[in-house]
C-alpha cells in the first residue's frame, strides 16, 4: 500500500511528465508545478530537489525513447493513493497555459483509464 510520501513523489513525477510531454515549457506551467511542489507535506529521505532532478531526466528520456506509457504505469500504485488529486493535478497542468496539447490530452486520458480501471 502506498503511503503519503509514496504519493507526494508520484503526483510530483506525474506533474513534471504532463508540464514536459508536449514539449514546450511555458512560465505559467513552471509556476505551477513549482505551487505544485511546495504544497506537498514533504517527508522523503531525499530532497524534493532530488526528486523533481531525477524526474526530469527519466520524463525526457520516457519521451524521447517512446516509453511514457510504460513510465505512466510506474506510477499508478502511488498515484491510487488519491486519484482525484493526482487527476485534477494533472487536469490543472493539462489547461494552465490556456492550450490543450494533444500530447497532454492523450496523457490525460491514459491516466483516467490507468486509474479508474480498478
Amino acid at each position: 500500500m502506498a503511503t503519503q510520501q509514496d504519493f507526494n513523489e508520484a503526483l510530483l513525477k506525474l506533474a513534471i511528465l504532463m508540464y514536459r510531454i508536449d514539449g514546450k515549457i511555458r512560465l505559467n506551467e513552471q509556476e505551477l508545478l513549482d505551487e505544485i511542489g511546495d504544497q506537498l507535506d514533504w517527508q522523503g529521505v531525499n530532497s524534493i530537489t532530488a526528486v523533481q532532478n531525477q524526474a526530469l531526466a527519466d520524463v525526457r528520456q520516457a519521451i524521447s525513447s517512446n516509453q511514457v506509457e510504460g513510465y505512466l504505469t510506474n506510477l499508478k500504485p502511488a498515484l491510487q493513493f488519491n486519484k482525484q488529486q493526482a487527476l485534477d493535478t494533472a487536469r490543472e497542468l493539462m489547461q494552465s497555459d490556456g492550450e490543450e496539447a494533444k500530447q497532454e490530452r492523450q496523457l490525460y486520458d491514459q491516466l483516467l483509464h490507468l486509474l479508474m480501471a480498478d
